[in-house]
């Protein structure tokens, strides 16, 4: 299953592993997850209490599930979900959740590692330094 989305809301991180190990099968070797937060220091808004993401898009879901596809087949995954926190957030929360699964773990970690840089490019969302 590719899946994919933007939320409003904060996203559980551990329910979001549960449901993707539901629907996991015995052709998976390996599930590779990226968990990222929200740092302080920050490297766009260095001191902040609050900042806020914004989608660059009208449809940043259907962009997310492009990323996800694409790497799906581009690294021959059996499972990706891609979740990122729209809104206000603060240090510490959880921003974009990336899990993928695959026969080898060379081609988990390297699909992971491409869809966070792809979301990365703030071509769909993009940190805005809160007043």
């Amino acid at each position: 299953m590719i899946h994919a989305f933007a939320s409003d809301a904060a996203l559980d991180h551990v329910g979001l592993y549960g449901q993707f190990l539901e629907r996991e099968s015995d052709q998976s070797g390996t599930v590779v997850l990226h968990h990222g937060l929200v740092k302080r220091p920050g490297k766009q808004v260095p001191d902040f209490s609050r900042v806020r993401l914004d989608a660059v898009c009208d449809d940043p879901d259907a962009l997310l599930l492009g990323i996800a596809r694409a790497a799906a087949e581009r690294f021959g995954l059996n499972q990706a979900l891609v979740a990122h926190r729209l809104g206000t957030v603060k240090g510490g929360d959880t921003v974009l959740i990336a899990i993928v699964s695959a026969r080898a773990r060379d081609a988990s970690f390297q699909a992971c590692a491409w869809i966070v840089d792809e979301v990365k490019k703030e071509e769909i969302i993009r940190l805005v330094e809160e007043a």
